[in-house]
This record gives C-alpha cells, structure tokens and sequence, in this order.
C-alpha cells in the first residue's frame, strides 16, 4: 500500500498567505512561459533571422536590464512587490504581441528587446523579494522544492500543447493565448491587498556591492547563470534543427519534464534536512555533466534522455541554491526588507552579468566558427564549464 505520510514529509505545512497566493500566480505565469518561452528563439530563427542576430536580441535586453534593474527595485520598495508583479507580468504579455509583429515589421524587434527589458526589470526583483521575505523557517527547501515542482508541471503540458497550436493555427494564436493567460496571472496577487510600508531604494550602493570583497565569491558562482541563457535560447534552436515537426518536438520536452518532477520534491526534504552547499555541489556536477554529453547528441531519442538528464540536473541544483540565496537575504534581520532587495538585487545583477559573459563569448564563437554544428558543440562545453562555478557558493 502506497505509504502516503512518507510523502506527505516531501510538502510544506507552514506555507504563508503571500506564498500561496505567490504559488498560484507564477503556475499561471509558468504555464504561459511554458506554452511559448521554448518556442521563443526558434520562432525568431524560423521567420529568418540568425544565430548571432537573436543573441544580439538578448545582448541588448541584458544590457539594458543590468542598468536599469535598480530602478525596478525602488518601484517594488515604494509602491509594493505585488504591483510591480503586475506590471511585469502584462509586459510578458505585450512582449509576445511585439515578438510576432516581427515577422511583418521588422523594427518590433528592438521594440520586442524594449519590453522584455522592462518585464524583467518590474518582475524579478519583486518576485525574489516576496519570496525571501515570506518563505517559511525551517523548510525553505520545501517550499522552494514545491514551487519547481509546480511550476514543471505545467511544463509537462505546456510545450506539447504549444507544439499542437503552432502546427494547427501558428505562432500567432500561442502568442494570443499566453497573453490572454499572463493578464489573468495578476488575479491571485491582486484579490487581497498588500500591506507595506514604502522605502527608500539606492541606485548605485546597487552597483557597489557588486565589488564588495564580501560578495567575490557569491558573485563567481552566481556567473554560473550564464549556462542558464544557452538553455533558454541555444539548445531550443539546436533540438528545433534535429527535430522538425514541431508537435513532437514539444512532446519530447514534456516528456522529458514529467520524469523530472517527483525527485525534485525528494530534493526538497534533503536540502532542508542536510548539508545544502554538499547538495549543490553534488548537483552542479551532474548537471555540468549533462552539458558535455550533449556535444555527442544527434537524434530525437539522444535529445530526450539527454533534455531529461539536464533538466533533472537543473531543478535538482536549484533548490539548494535558491535557499542558500534566501537564507542569506535574510540572515541580518528577517523584518529588514531594505536589506533583502539590497541581495536579491546583488543576485539578480550577478547572473545577469553571467549571461552576458556567455552572450559574448557564444557570439565570438558564432563569428569564428564556419560550422555551425561545431559552434553549437563549443557552446554546450561552455554551459558545462559555467556550471560548475555553482559550486562556489
């Protein structure tokens, strides 16, 4: 007989109002992101436009989002976290609409780029901040563990059923549809309202605790985020050239998701009840590994073992990283909410200079390399040597 008080120990049973209703709206986001983010970079190289013009898209966003991100921040500290969510999540959905005005007017792409720099900007900070500042003590893992869980399941769904719409109707009723999906996002944080006392926010103490001597080898491992740009936007375009159909290329990430979930919520219950930094660093391996196997892939069955190995690397290695990020949010004073935008903050703009590292080098090596097979297999190498730097932290 299935024993469920033993996997009733895997769940939080302190989870807070805000959490819950943080819960609810990021599955709502998740299953938009998950409908259409994989679809993002292949729609792009499908319509016509090439590998080193879409990382140009991104080189532009990160820029701009590394320069700008404080001022997100102050937003969430005087108007509250739960009306810059608002924001950046309607900003998802007028990114979509933007993206697929590209195909027939060109200049949508920097509006596009425009956009999305701003949905990071209100969403990120806010969305780190709440979560630190209400996630439970005690079982941080487990939280977080439920959150990837919950939001991966809608990735089982999500990117077979995108597959679908894209082969019966297109690209432009997706975008339609998650955008329709992002707006209804906003209902579980907006139901109730947020109680908070407006702060003060400094722009460039942002910037200074980046060189802070403290923070050197936060900052290193948290580069390590740069691998995390070639998942979302490289290894799309690289699976969408082995396989074409795009339903079941879309099945295949599903399936790959679903064999993932369960030992997430099993990492949970390890991270709040074991060493969390030798969970990662066991974690960082195994997901390192992945990357380096994938230089060998070259069928639809290599793509699914190979998507289901990293993914199963990736949420396994989230988890205590995420905690470890929190714990340390609020290791000064649990009420000081100054004091935990100023780290998340210093996260956000730590991995974001991550990928930026990553961008430049995947476009040096998409300039150099003719081949652009060889120039995928470097990229995957790269990913692998960025994730180990998870390790430092």
């Amino acid at each position: 007989m299935l024993n469920l008080g033993f996997f009733s120990s895997w769940l939080p049973c302190k989870v807070r109002q805000q959490v819950r209703e943080l819960y609810f709206s990021t599955i709502i986001v998740n299953f938009g992101l998950a409908m259409v983010m994989f679809w993002e970079p292949v729609y792009l190289y499908q319509i016509g436009y090439s590998l080193q013009k879409i990382v140009s898209f991104y080189l532009v966003t990160y820029v701009a989002y590394m320069i700008f991100m404080p001022l997100g921040a102050k937003f969430a500290k005087r108007y509250g976290y739960e009306a810059s969510l608002a924001i950046g999540t309607s900003l998802y959905a007028l990114f979509y609409i933007s993206l697929y005005f590209v195909q027939f007017y060109p200049p949508f792409f920097y509006v596009a780029a425009l956009i999305l720099t701003l949905q990071k900007l209100f969403y990120w900070p806010a969305y780190h901040a709440n979560f630190a500042k209400y996630i439970g003590k005690d079982e941080e893992g487990r939280e977080i563990s439920l959150m990837t869980v919950a939001t991966s399941l809608v990735y089982i769904i999500g990117p077979a059923l995108a597959g679908f719409i894209i082969a019966e109707f297109g690209y432009g009723v997706l975008f339609a549809l998650v955008s329709i999906i992002f707006f209804a996002s906003n209902i579980p944080i907006l139901i109730t309202k947020e109680v908070f006392i407006p702060e003060h926010f400094s722009y460039f103490k942002s910037f200074k605790a980046l060189f802070r001597q403290e923070h050197r080898q936060e900052f290193l491992a948290y580069l390590g985020f740069g691998e995390e740009f070639v998942v979302l936007v490289i290894w799309p375009v690289f699976i969408s050239i082995i396989i074409s159909d795009v339903f079941d290329l879309g099945l295949v990430v599903a399936l790959a998701t679903l064999v993932t979930s369960m030992v997430t919520l099993y990492v949970g219950k390890l991270t709040d009840r074991n060493n969390k930094k030798n969970i990662l660093s066991l974690s960082s391996a195994f997901y390192s590994l992945s990357w380096f196997i994938r230089i060998f892939v070259a069928n639809a069955t290599g793509v699914f073992f190979l998507d289901t190995f990293s993914r199963l690397g990736k949420n396994t290695l989230s988890v205590p990283l995420t905690t470890i990020t929190y714990d340390r949010a609020k290791i000064i004073s649990p009420d000081s909410h100054q004091h935990i935008m100023t780290r998340v903050v210093f996260f956000e703009m730590s991995l974001v200079i991550g990928k930026l590292l990553a961008i430049l080098l995947i476009y040096i090596a998409l300039f150099f390399i003719p081949s652009e097979i060889l120039a995928f297999k470097l990229i995957f190498v790269l990913a692998g040597a960025m994730t180990l730097l998870y390790m430092l932290l």
